[in-house]
């Protein structure tokens, strides 16, 4: 590794692979946003409404 230049992640898990296999996910990975799971979340609805929509017409023809 040169002074002055950052080290690749395969030099960092190499050098010090005891402490990236325990140390705690960085601050900034953090879990799905409420946003992504909200979209998702009315995506699904909206076809499962549309479906439960078609299943019920043609029932009834």
């Amino acid at each position: 590794m040169n002074i002055g230049h950052r080290p690749s992640t395969i030099d960092i898990y190499q050098t010090d692979l005891e402490r990236h296999l325990f140390a705690p996910a960085p601050r900034r990975v953090a879990g799905p946003s409420l946003e992504l799971l909200s979209d998702w979340l009315r995506d699904w609805l909206v076809s499962g409404w549309t479906r439960w929509k078609q299943l019920a017409q043609a029932v009834n023809l």
